[in-house]
């Protein structure tokens, strides 16, 4: 109700957790057997089924909302995935050739290893020579993007039955996109320096999202609550492309793929963009783009602002500062108080912290503020 605007009986509460966060958290009182899941799953190499841990549902411990939590298993990456494995390695740094043919190096010993970013090397498209070559991996119509399991009615009746939250499909989109394939300045200098690559690269990622999704988009239409659209396409001072360079290469492509969605009546799409969105946010609009998360603070986010100017064109996830209500306590409960009455009323708003739950947060702090917040859904 709240992404479609209306004001609902009781107000969703949003989060999305580190794994290392909970993995911290379960030596600090976190009972495992409240939020392990184990699930049957046959034997890699026999015909015995056995019970394997699936995961964590800290969600439901909480009481607080997973916004993908039933996501349609398309996968939209390179097939053949490159070959994850150690390139090389010393006292400080482990260098690892990444299954989307990038190289990161990480720290050999921290503390929390994936929670840490990585720093990349190298990345597998330089010019149109690698782009030509990394393309044939991109087949839309390549057969292993559907689950073995893909049956229509089967995928049907799971949707339309599920309840524990949302239903949606993740996409990448065409920055995000091109970031990840050539580095954030390869990428952006080549709107200027190659227009005719970006150009390509940007159209054949438009064909892949909408044909890789074509069947799954038709067969399952409005089942699908929501379209999780990551990109991060901006830092603390603004974002990484100008408006002018959006306009002319990506809001085009953007149109096409936010059309094919609500012709199969899906209408809500909410972009997932770190940092400072203010110079793009009416093209965002213009898009057809209809909800933001993660509204980072640290980079002046302000949803009571964006309501205001915005209203229903936008639903609104996050802005709770991670920062203050990691702290706890006064400066935990001020955050809450200065902005959850003000959205709830204003409408289209859905509390959380302005990014993932981060390993800054005790256990204890977590349940204060998980307790406070519960107060404002009803």
């Amino acid at each position: 109700m709240v992404i479609n605007f209306k004001k609902p009986d009781v107000l969703p509460w949003c989060e999305e957790f580190f794994d290392e966060t909970i993995v911290k958290w379960l030596g600090e009182g976190l009972p495992a057997n409240k939020v392990i899941v184990i699930d049957w799953e046959i034997d890699d190499v026999s015909l015995l089924n056995w019970p394997k841990v699936k995961g964590f549902d800290v969600y439901s411990y909480f009481g607080c909302y997973n916004f993908h939590s039933l996501s349609f298993p398309v996968d939209l990456g390179p097939i053949p995935r490159f070959q994850q494995n150690v390139l090389k390695e010393n006292e400080r740094y482990v260098e690892i050739m990444t299954q989307t043919g990038a190289v990161a190096r990480r720290f050999r010993d921290t503390k929390y290893v994936w929670y840490s970013m990585p720093m990349f090397t190298s990345f597998p498209v330089k010019d149109k020579k690698s782009w030509a070559e990394y393309k044939k991996r991109l087949d839309p119509h390549n057969p292993l993007r559907y689950p073995k399991n893909w049956d229509k009615n089967s995928y049907i009746e799971l949707f339309e039955k599920y309840d524990k939250g949302t239903t949606c499909v993740s996409i990448a989109g065409f920055y995000g996109f091109g970031a990840q394939l050539m580095g954030i300045p390869t990428f952006i200098s080549m709107f200027y320096r190659d227009p005719e690559l970006i150009e390509d690269m940007i159209s054949h990622w438009e064909y892949l999202t909408i044909e890789g999704l074509r069947e799954a988009v038709e067969t399952l239409k409005d089942r699908i609550d929501l379209v999780l659209w990551w990109e991060d396409m901006a830092e603390k001072n603004g974002p990484c492309i100008s408006p002018k360079l959006y306009r002319e290469f990506l809001l085009p492509h953007y149109k096409n793929v936010t059309s094919f969605f609500k012709k199969n009546k899906i209408d809500h799409i909410l972009m997932d963009s770190d940092g400072n969105l203010y110079p793009l946010l009416d093209l965002i609009i213009e898009a057809g783009i209809t909800g933001l998360w993660p509204l980072e603070v640290n980079a002046c986010m302000d949803a009571i602002a964006i309501k205001k100017k915005y209203g229903n064109k936008l639903f609104l996830i996050g802005n709770l500062d991670k920062r203050e209500l990691a702290l706890g306590g006064d400066r935990m409960r001020k955050e809450v108080d200065r902005k959850v009455p003000v959205l709830k009323e204003l409408g289209g708003y859905i509390p959380g912290a302005d990014h993932l739950i981060h390993v800054e947060f005790t256990f204890e702090k977590f349940k204060e503020y998980a307790d406070y917040i519960k107060k404002y859904l009803y």
